[in-house]
């Protein structure tokens, strides 16, 4: 079969078609991590290794429920990376008309700012996708690519902290966070992986308004407060900066926030993919496909993935009224059901 000539926003190299646009992506985003590294040397390699190390911590444990593959997981990473050159821009404009370091102004604009830019590339994922893909998500998706985005965004500046004050003592399983004696900060990866949490509970629940927009917000809202908290409390004594800490308990509340909407994340999820879809054969793929260690092991995988899609997209259907079950689930239905179909059917047709 001849191959395909590519199209006018492609190249081809050998005999791949790869679109302009992966080229920029992965072009800007090798310059943004090498520029790092010549700028910060082995602190900038450091902090690019516990941020991976962060993200991939949570894909393990959402490996039981996430229908998102790693491929959207690392375009957010580099996606929150180029937020944070966003944030460069808008903070230079905000610095020239707030010149004083020390204005108060600016350490609650600033962190108000940064938490709305870490999540917007996730709220821009799950808005373009709002009749189709956003049904078949669930809470663990969103939190991981939270995760995934607010790791990406804090790279830099966590690499030249460490590159100019040195290395700080942070916790075994949380290598982005920074101990400075009793307060604790945990993040930009984990202030927006918590607003991630509760915005993937509220789109999984879909409780009643205004209920769905409390939960939805309640994690970027605690997550800007913890980080006014961080900003506030630099080189500052006080009243004031006792209130925050009484707050925000240090700062360790967050964690404690962060590790229990993992956990409340991790189960609502799991209730639905056990709950929802009938226990039925065509349903269920051998463990022995996915630890084959072949194309078949990728095959089953992703059967794994769209399995539980299905799910997500079905229990929204038993909830939503007539309309929306016509006209946007329906077909979400039908689309996923019909991959089910084809995986299940290159499943056969490998078996001898």
């Amino acid at each position: 079969m001849a191959s395909r000539p590519p199209g006018p926003r492609s190249v081809t190299v050998g005999s791949h078609t790869i679109p302009v646009r992966m080229i920029i992506f992965w072009a800007g985003a090798t310059f943004w991590i090498g520029d790092m590294i010549v700028h910060t040397g082995w602190a900038g390699i450091a902090e690019l290794r516990a941020s991976l190390y962060f993200v991939i911590e949570l894909v393990i444990i959402t490996s039981a429920t996430r229908t998102i593959d790693l491929d959207r997981v690392a375009s957010m990473y580099c996606l929150g990376g180029g937020m944070m050159a966003v944030m460069f821009l808008v903070s230079a404009v905000f610095t020239s008309l707030v010149p004083s370091p020390d204005a108060v102004s600016r350490q609650f604009v600033v962190p108000l700012m940064e938490e709305a830019l870490k999540l917007a590339p996730v709220a821009f994922f799950l808005w373009r996708r709002r009749g189709t893909r956003l049904w078949s998500v669930g809470a663990s998706d969103v939190l991981l690519l939270a995760v995934a985005s607010g790791a990406g965004f804090g790279l830099v500046e966590e690499a030249y902290y460490h590159h100019d004050l040195g290395p700080t003592l942070a916790l075994d399983w949380f290598p982005l966070t920074r101990i400075n004696g009793a307060t604790l900060t945990v993040g930009h990866a984990t202030w927006t992986g918590l607003a991630g949490a509760t915005l993937g509970l509220a789109l999984l629940w879909r409780p009643r308004k205004p209920l769905n927009y409390l939960l939805a917000g309640s994690g970027l809202l605690w997550s800007i407060i913890d980080h006014c908290h961080h900003n506030y409390g630099v080189d500052r004594r006080g009243i004031s900066v006792d209130l925050f800490n009484g707050i925000t308990g240090h700062g360790w509340l967050s964690l404690y926030f962060f590790v229990l909407a993992v956990i409340v994340v991790i189960a609502a999820d799991l209730n639905v993919i056990h709950r929802v879809l009938p226990p039925v054969p065509e349903l269920h793929t051998p463990l022995t496909r996915l630890l084959s260690f072949n194309k078949d092991a990728v095959s089953a995988w992703q059967f794994l993935l769209t399995r539980r899609a299905l799910a997500f997209a079905g229990v929204h259907y038993r909830q939503e009224p007539p309309s929306v079950r016509s006209g946007q689930l329906e077909p979400v239905l039908q689309g996923l059901a019909g991959t089910l179909v084809g995986l299940r059917a290159t499943e056969a047709a490998a078996v001898p």
